[in-house]
């Protein structure tokens, strides 16, 4: 798991998915998820709504940031107690 103090990062394998995902949580809150289905370069993103219908505000760099640590932890020969 890596986190910031406002970003986590959740890494999971579950019936539905073939390969590891991560989950981004934003202050406690489901935020997005990411799948490798057809590989690591064609990754994909869906994103949650927020429980209260709100829009997500954020840093932007901080979640780009946040986006590579978990495509880097998505990769092959990555070592899953770093994060």
């Amino acid at each position: 798991m890596f986190e910031n103090k406002e970003f986590e990062i959740i890494l999971s394998s579950d019936c539905e998915h073939e390969r590891l995902c991560a989950e981004i949580y934003f202050n406690g809150e489901f935020v997005a998820f990411i799948t490798q289905e057809e590989g690591l370069e064609n990754a994909t993103i869906d994103f949650e709504p927020r429980k209260n219908n709100l829009k997500w505000t954020f840093s932007l760099s901080e979640f780009l940031k946040t986006l590579e640590k978990a495509k880097d932890h998505l990769t092959p020969n990555c070592d899953l107690f770093s994060l």
